[in-house]
């Protein structure tokens, strides 16, 4: 998986790890969600995307099953990487295409799907950027199908 730094159009590679306690972003550092509350409830549900020579840290998902469903619970990406001065692109394409392949390990009728529910301004960004479907209010899905072309393109 690669992200591209903006200023260059440099492709930096990128690898998704299994998060440390040492690792958990902060509060304190930028971050909107409280992670390590997150962390303390299901450790290993949480997952970061990490530049693969110097460990930095870019984006943060938690994936979790509910009804045998692969569930985006949260995703963020850090503080250098929003609004105007972000300096990476598709951090978040990473963690989604990350969430697709896992989705795919499920032994039962939602393998392949991942589930979501979207922040209201960003359902249309999903829908045409990471080939998401609506469904009831800000509910959203990956089926199969897309999420092997999401995986393909990122």
């Amino acid at each position: 998986m690669k992200i591209v730094k903006i200023e260059d159009d440099l492709k930096i590679e990128c690898q998704i790890l299994s998060i440390q306690r040492e690792l958990i972003p902060k509060k304190k550092d930028g971050w909107s969600f409280n992670w390590l509350k997150a962390y303390r409830k299901t450790p290993n549900s949480i997952f970061a995307l990490v530049e693969k020579h110097s460990k930095r840290l870019h984006g943060v998902i938690q994936l979790i099953t509910d009804d045998e469903m692969l569930v985006m619970e949260l995703l963020e990406l850090a503080p250098h990487n929003l609004g105007e001065k972000k300096e990476y692109e598709n951090v978040a394409g990473c963690l989604i295409a990350f969430g697709c392949k896992e989705s795919l390990k499920l032994d039962n009728n939602y393998k392949g799907y991942l589930t979501f529910v979207s922040k209201s301004r960003l359902v249309e960004l999903y829908k045409t950027k990471y080939y998401a479907t609506q469904t009831l209010g800000t509910r959203m899905y990956i089926d199969p199908l897309s999420g092997e072309n999401l995986l393909t393109n990122i």
